[in-house]
């Protein structure tokens, strides 16, 4: 498993997750193809389970591809959150892959982001109607958003496994990082458009600290390998598309 994710982290530029009932989901996906014709793109085993139809065949790299478990503990931290904090799992599972392989995450459809505005910690609201040049601009934006928060947000996690944990100053400093990073968007506030998110902050790490003080949590999630689980708690960002 380690080696088919070495290859897949080198060449991926995000972690797609739609809604395939909503209207219009498959055009936005054809779309996105377009704009990534030699990157990757990856997809979590749940929602190619979802979804099978629709990517029968385009699972070669052209840009989609099947994501894995580098290690079995990560599926167990996806568990974790969805028995933990009534998280569907194709959700928890597409969050810590995404973390994982070092990736935001594309967003469609709007059942999937009803779902996601209820675990985001922060949103970036664009009033700017963004062109071609517009989204690529941003598709690099973010990656580069997850990108740079990803070593801090990793090891920061591992203060999650100390005994004396302090859970408000662990969140507050998580927070400070992304007010910083949220500046890097300035452009999409010089528009006239009307106001909508664009950009959503998750951070399961977060949601884990102020429930720690829950002595079963706490058992169940000391029981994770802080090296490997880690990998899964890094600040994601996810980039809503039309």
């Amino acid at each position: 498993m380690f080696s088919q994710y070495a290859a897949l982290i080198k060449n991926l530029r995000g972690v797609v997750f739609a809604d395939f009932k909503t209207e219009n989901v498959t055009e936005t996906l054809n779309w996105l193809t377009k704009r990534f014709k030699y990157r990757n793109l990856g997809v979590s085993p749940s929602v190619l389970q979802e979804a099978e139809e629709f990517f029968k065949g385009k699972l070669n790299g052209k840009p989609f591809v099947k994501l894995v478990y580098p290690f079995k503990s990560l599926k167990k931290l996806a568990k974790f959150m969805v028995k933990n904090f009534n998280i569907e799992f194709k959700i928890a599972e597409t969050v810590v892959l995404a973390s994982t392989y070092v990736s935001p995450l594309m967003v469609m459809g709007e059942n999937i982001l009803k779902s996601l505005e209820k675990i985001c910690v922060d949103i970036i609201y664009s009033n700017v109607k963004l062109d071609d040049f517009g989204w690529k601009l941003h598709f690099r934006i973010v990656d580069y958003t997850v990108l740079d928060f990803y070593i801090w947000s990793t090891n920061h996690s591992k203060q999650l496994w100390r005994q004396k944990l302090n859970p408000e100053k662990f969140v507050e400093e998580r927070k400070e990082k992304i007010s910083r990073d949220k500046k890097r968007y300035w452009r999409l506030q010089k528009g006239e458009e009307k106001s909508s998110p664009l950009i959503f902050y998750l951070d399961f790490a977060q949601t884990i600290a102020k429930n720690l003080g829950n002595n079963k949590i706490r058992r169940d999630f000391f029981k994770l390998p802080i090296d490997e689980v880690k990998a899964g708690l890094a600040i994601e960002a996810a980039i809503i598309l039309p």
